[in-house]
């Protein structure tokens, strides 16, 4: 019980750890943002990098400050996105129905581990949602 519970603790450290803030998201957006450092902030390094170098030109400029206005509205997806890709990473991937359950269908139902499921429910409290529209795209508020 007591390796389970250090387990569970190495990861949570290693969550809070990568975890990222909204809050300094919008900060580096609307110092930085023209030069796409939020989106290197957010782990998007390939977008960041586009706006870093339109932003050397005048008109990849003009390009760019459309984009980090758009971006005001795209910060809190791409930083949920990010922290739910940390909580896989720690935790393994598993999908997630339409309801927001567990769905593992080689797997009984007691077999779930209780830890992840209770973590996940807190994080789905908190606003963090996980949906699946396809194979291919996946949508995170």
């Amino acid at each position: 019980m007591g390796r389970d519970m250090d387990e569970l603790q190495q990861k949570e450290i290693v969550f809070e750890r990568n975890e990222k803030s909204k809050g300094v998201a919008y900060l580096l957006w609307l110092f930085f943002g023209w030069l796409g450092v939020h989106r290197f902030y957010a782990g998007k390094t390939g977008s960041g990098l586009a706006q870093l170098l339109l932003s050397l030109s005048f008109v990849g400029l003009v390009v760019t400050i459309f984009w980090w206005l758009i971006d005001a509205f795209l910060i809190p997806d791409m930083i949920n996105e990010h922290n739910l890709n940390t909580i896989d990473m720690i935790y393994g991937t598993q999908t997630l129905d339409h309801h927001g359950q567990d769905e593992a269908p080689h797997q009984l139902e007691g077999e779930v581990d209780p830890r992840r499921k209770a973590m996940l429910d807190d994080l789905r409290q908190t606003g963090y949602k996980k949906e699946r529209r396809d194979d291919i795209t996946r949508l995170y508020r």
